[in-house]
């Protein structure tokens, strides 16, 4: 930005009606207040794990270091307490692994240990199981870190059409 030439006459006037003027002793600027948190919360999500894989196409189950094949065993047999269930039948997959994520925050912040997840075998689905799919890739990815161990459930838990997880405690 350019500035203009002050005439000397212009100076002289300014410094006249100036004259006398003192600083003020103290600020008299408002503080302004830190803005508030945002409504949204983001599930910020634990460093990924490395999980054992075992099973075949239709039946599987996970594990991370330090849990044993009989925690696992446990899980896929039915014979463990479930905490909580989320459904995810009938949404898309994205929208099915944003929920699964959010679940899982919660379930640890809460403290549950043993949840269920229904995502459904992929019967009305064209290419297969994408639902089920996409949730034991976000397993064994970027949810890895929220999961101790998890397996296809039994047939009395939903069999092929869900998946029964052991989260991972608070630190």
């Amino acid at each position: 930005m350019k500035r203009t030439a002050v005439s000397a006459e212009d100076q002289a006037l300014f410094l006249e009606a100036v004259r006398g003027a003192q600083p003020l002793a103290t600020r008299d600027r408002v503080a302004v207040p830190p803005s508030p948190p945002s409504p949204v919360r983001v599930a910020v999500l634990p460093p990924e794990v490395k999980l054992a894989v075992e099973g075949d196409g239709t039946r599987y189950s996970a594990r991370a270091p330090g849990v044993s094949l009989a925690q696992v065993a446990e899980l896929r047999t039915g014979k463990v307490h479930l905490e909580a269930t989320l459904d995810l039948h009938g949404i898309s997959v994205d929208e099915g692994v944003a929920k699964l994520r959010a679940f899982l925050v919660e379930s640890r912040d809460l403290g549950r240990r043993r949840v269920r997840v229904i995502h459904g075998r992929g019967l009305h689905s064209e290419a297969g199981a994408p639902l089920r799919e996409a949730v034991v890739s976000d397993l064994l990815g970027a949810a890895s870190g929220l999961v101790r161990a998890f397996a296809t459930a039994c047939a009395s838990d939903g069999g092929e059409g869900a998946t029964i997880i052991f989260v991972r405690g608070q630190k």
